[in-house]
């Protein structure tokens, strides 16, 4: 055999072929781990039982906004809100309510805001969020005591009523 019948090593098809196989894993690896890392699911709950136990304290909260039969006139712009709150006996003032914008699927954009009253008794409170799309809205008394939701597209023109 002469020396010109060897070829250099890179100019085989063989070691391309055995560095391909893996070094394309590799490569696929890394870009699963950034697209992983980059949208996280979040809708996962670590401890179930403990979720579940909050829920029925929940459920116990809308069922008291049932018995005090609270109804909420919103209307909701593009960076306020106002309610009308009906007043009842049973339902003490509430100077202030919670309220919480969570959107159906994007949680990053959830916020909240607090409404306070006005002297003509209806509640307001501002954001600077957009609120285009689906979105739960829970509104809550200043003491946590009742909670009332309700599923709404924004924007929306005209009142919402929101009821138990």
């Amino acid at each position: 055999m002469t020396d010109s019948a060897f070829r250099p090593w890179y100019k085989e098809p063989w070691p391309w072929v055995l560095i391909t196989i893996i070094v394309v894993p590799m490569l696929v690896a890394v870009v699963r781990l950034n697209i992983y890392n980059e949208y996280k699911v979040d809708m996962v709950v670590d401890d179930y039982y403990k979720k579940g136990k909050a829920i029925n304290q929940e459920f116990d909260r809308e069922d008291l906004a049932a018995e005090y039969n609270i109804v909420i006139f919103a209307q909701i712009n593009s960076d306020n809100i106002v309610l009308e709150l009906n007043h009842n006996r049973k339902l003490k003032e509430v100077p202030s309510l919670f309220i919480s914008f969570y959107h159906s699927t994007q949680s990053e954009k959830d916020f909240k805001v607090i409404a306070t009253q006005r002297a003509d008794g209806k509640y307001s409170a501002s954001f600077d969020h957009a609120i285009d799309g689906k979105w739960q809205l829970t509104f809550e008394s200043h003491d946590k005591s009742w909670k009332l939701q309700k599923n709404v597209y924004l924007p929306y023109s005209d009142k919402i009523l929101i009821k138990p």
